[in-house]
């Protein structure tokens, strides 16, 4: 009966200390320099990346890590909403990136979703029930539009 103990954070644990960001709604045509040097005004920027396609283009969008919570608190505050960069269809978004907790939800969801497992909010419950039968098929597929696979 001796086991050993296992020790793991809260799912609550380590949420403020967050210092990556993602950046959504840049110009394709932006490099990470430009990306560093607008949000360098921010503070110290730890990685900037710039997310790609297998042909090398940029696909708008990017993570940027800061060397501290508050700095990257500051660059939401900041820039999310701010401006319409180049090339790009709205403005720009700046939030914290997933958790590797919340992107494994994301994409149990949208698998879920593709395979038509049933999903217990489409279950009717007092007056909101066929509400939420209609409305939950259109989130699963917009859901999957927007966030892909």
């Amino acid at each position: 009966m001796n086991r050993p103990i296992q020790v793991k954070p809260a799912d609550s644990e380590g949420r403020g200390e967050e210092r990556k960001l993602f950046v959504g709604m840049l110009g394709k045509q932006q490099s990470e320099e430009d990306v560093r040097r607008l949000f360098e005004p921010f503070g110290h920027i730890e990685e900037c990346t710039i997310l790609r396609g297998p042909d090398g283009a940029s696909k708008g969008c990017a993570f940027v890590k800061y060397g501290s919570h508050s700095e990257a608190q500051a660059a939401i505050g900041g820039l999310h909403g701010s401006q319409t960069m180049p090339g790009a269809s709205s403005s720009l978004v700046v939030k914290f990136a997933d958790t590797d907790k919340e992107r494994t939800l994301r994409r149990m969801h949208q698998m879920a979703g593709q395979l038509g497992i049933f999903n217990p909010m489409g279950v009717p419950f007092g007056a909101y029930g066929a509400y939420t039968q209609a409305v939950v098929p259109i989130t699963r597929m917009i859901s999957f539009w927007i966030l892909g696979s």
